[in-house]
């Protein structure tokens, strides 16, 4: 995160310091792509240093940056207006001495000590290899705001785990559950995966919306407590 950081902070600086000003839409077409293309260039950098620092707020902030279009100078302009307001998140951010864990707490929808519990479960019946995999991949898509993903690996996960339930579907999951536990699981099953849904099977259409971090984070506790009841199975599986 350091280095994605260190980054992220010297390319603000650069985009604070192109010289965009001395460009304008009135001057020659090659001297505005010039200073355009040279400007998306460093942006480009910018924002895929931002994502990379995992922190889900700032991958918000850029999540709606249009960098493939046309270098056209006023849009060079536009954008740099917009990044200005990354920047200084950025660095409020970065003054902060406790920032790093801060974020890795934010970034991760699975307690990094839930997934290594996880890894180190016992191997008998079912093999988790998959289901790590899929918790991996989880975390790495939210803390990079990528929530396409995340919501989709999040029904993934509800649907590969039922047979560790000694069930067939997430439903009988949740069914079967006591109460205090049905009440937390049913909200994956009702609530989670028809967002889920939503986002897979919404054909095109003429106006759009992504999923955002406010859709998939309020199921992060459901979750966790999921993995947890999951690892619990299969160190009851492994001495049965």
């Amino acid at each position: 995160m350091t280095t994605a950081l260190d980054l992220a902070t010297k390319l603000g600086d650069e985009i604070e310091q192109f010289p965009l000003g001395q460009c304008s839409p009135s001057d020659d077409p090659d001297l505005q792509y010039a200073y355009s293309a040279g400007f998306r260039d460093i942006a480009r950098r910018f924002v895929g240093a931002v994502k990379r620092i995992g922190d889900p707020e700032l991958a918000d902030l850029v999540a709606s940056l249009n960098l493939d279009v046309p270098p056209y100078i006023a849009h060079a302009h536009d954008i740099r207006s917009e990044l200005y307001v990354v920047i200084d998140a950025l660095r409020e951010a970065s003054k902060d001495p406790n920032y790093g864990d801060v974020v890795a707490s934010n970034s991760a929808f699975l307690n990094a000590d839930l997934l290594m519990g996880l890894k180190a479960a016992p191997k008998g019946k079912f093999d988790a290899i998959k289901l790590v995999r899929m918790c991996e991949e989880l975390n790495d898509a939210y803390a990079r705001g990528n929530y396409i993903t995340s919501v989709l690996l999040l029904r993934a996960v509800m649907n590969h785990v039922p047979p560790i339930f000694e069930v067939k579907s997430f439903k009988e999951v949740v069914a079967q559950s006591g109460r205090s536990l049905k009440s937390v699981l049913g909200r994956l099953e009702d609530e989670a995966r028809p967002i889920a849904d939503l986002h897979t099977h919404m054909m095109i259409r003429k106006s759009e919306h992504i999923p955002t971090k406010n859709q998939i984070e309020p199921y992060k506790a459901a979750f966790e407590i999921l993995i947890a009841e999951v690892v619990a199975r299969l160190e009851v599986d492994q001495h049965a």
